[in-house]
Order: C-alpha cells, then structure tokens, then sequence
C-alpha cells in the first residue's frame, strides 16, 4: 500500500541525512509538472542558515516532520548551484543525478496531488520542468496565502573608539621684572661748626675713611606645583540614523472573470 502525505508537510519537514544527522530545514520543494510529484528539495545548512543545497528525493522518508534523505551531509553541502530562476531544466537534474549517483535508486513515498496531474503512460519518458512550490502557501485548490517580508530594526551596543589622556612637558620662558635696591655713595660737605672744632683733630696729614656698600640681587630657583585636574566625562546624545532596505512582497493576480473582490479592512499592501 502506497504512503501518501501532503506536500504541504514536506515543505515544513526538517532534513537529515542518511546517517541521521540534521541538514536542516526545507527550504523549497520542486514539484514535476507532469507527475506533480516532488523530485527536489532545497534543504537550508551552514551557520544560521547561510546556505541552502538542492537534494534529490530518490530514496527518502517523511515520518513526523522528519525528512530523511539518502545521501551523506557532506555530498549534500557540495551540491551544484542552481541558477537564479529558481527553475530546473533537464541539464539541472542529470547534474544533480550525476553528483548524488543515482542510477537505481527509487522513491517509495507517493504524495497527494490534485485532478491536473495526471500519471504519466507506462513505458513513456516525461520531460520534467520541475517548479519552485512555496512552503508557506496553502496548497487548497481555491485559496492562496500571500506573504511579504517585514522590516524588523533593532539596536545593539558596539564599541566606537577610545580617548585617551596623556601628559607631555613643553618648554617655555617666563620673563619677570624684579624690583632690587642698591647702595651708591655720594660725598656731603659740612662746614665745621665752632662747637666741633674744640673735638677735632686739627693736625695736618693724611688719612683715609671707608664705607661698607650692600645691594640686592635676583636668585632664582624652581619648585613643582598642582595647577589643574583633568579627567574624561563621557555624555550620550541623540541622533537619528535612516535604514533603507529592500523588502520583497507577494502580488495576487487572477486568470479569467471575477465577480467582486472582497477585500478585509486592513490595507496589506495597495498593489496586489
């Protein structure tokens, strides 16, 4: 008895390799447009999801959101890129056939389809144009769940640059004007009065007198003092940075004749 699952829970399964070891999550699911059946998947790996790998399914099992694939972790982060269309031509999956080595491996896991997928003939070889089927869709034939990415802004704390204080000598001159005294000499002549003359010495020869002569000069010597504090304050202020980013958006268009579009309240975007 076949094992039928949607293809809804493989989007959201979580993959491992054939040792057990956890890839990561499903990305992508690629679905073969004459079967609509999934052939591929895209499996996110490396840190935080950095990278993503196409993986064949050939061999794989789905069991409580656990997608085991066939192939070791290794092989599946070495995979070969695919191109920016999200398309996979026939040269894509020989590529990719080529890099897993399968030549017998079979899948055994048969998924839930709708009415436009038809199997394809016994004995018939069928040209798969695999496409892109997007895991946060609703796969219900009438309803389809449109997304769009959101700008989340956040803040952290990094470190900007360091200030430093640092004391270095310079020389300069200081020029100032002392005030000092001196002693001069100058000669008084005074007239001998007749009361001095009885005390003086009247006797001619010679003689000689002195007089002891004092000035003030400038010494100059240096001392060290505190003249200032100088210390590093740090302040917050206030500014306002803008952040331009490119946000990717899902538009609705119908094929065919709408009555009347009943639209909710809330205006999700104005071009759908």
């Amino acid at each position: 008895m076949a094992d039928y699952n949607r293809i809804e829970d493989l989007a959201n399964a979580t993959a491992f390799d054939v040792d057990g070891e956890k890839v990561g999550g499903v990305k992508d699911v690629y679905v073969n447009d004459t079967t609509g059946q999934p052939d591929f998947v895209s499996v996110n790996h490396g840190l935080f999801g950095g990278g993503d790998s196409i993986v064949p399914l050939r061999g794989h099992t789905l069991r409580d959101g656990e997608l085991h694939l066939a192939f070791p972790k290794e092989r599946i982060d070495n995979a070969p890129n695919l191109d920016e269309d999200g398309h996979l031509t026939n040269e894509d999956q020989e590529a990719f056939y080529r890099h897993y080595g399968l030549e017998g491996t079979q899948d055994v896991t048969t998924y839930e389809t709708d009415a436009r997928h038809a199997a394809p003939a016994a004995g018939v070889a069928t040209d798969r144009a695999d496409v892109d089927v997007d895991r946060d869709r609703d796969l219900d034939n009438d309803t389809i769940v449109r997304s769009e990415e959101q700008l989340n802004v956040g803040k952290e704390r990094v470190e900007s640059g360091q200030v430093r204080l640092r004391k270095y000598v310079v020389n300069e001159t200081e020029t100032v004007e002392v005030p000092v005294q001196r002693e001069e000499v100058r000669v008084v002549r005074e007239p001998i009065s007749e009361a001095d003359r009885a005390n003086v010495d009247s006797r001619i020869g010679e003689a000689e007198a002195s007089v002891t002569l004092s000035e003030e000069r400038v010494t100059v010597s240096k001392e060290t003092v505190p003249v200032e504090k100088v210390s590093l304050d740090k302040e917050t202020v206030q500014s306002t940075e803008r952040v331009t980013e490119e946000l990717q958006k899902e538009r609705i268009e119908t094929d065919g004749v709408v009555v009347d579009e009943n639209r909710p309240d809330t205006d999700f975007g104005a071009n759908r």
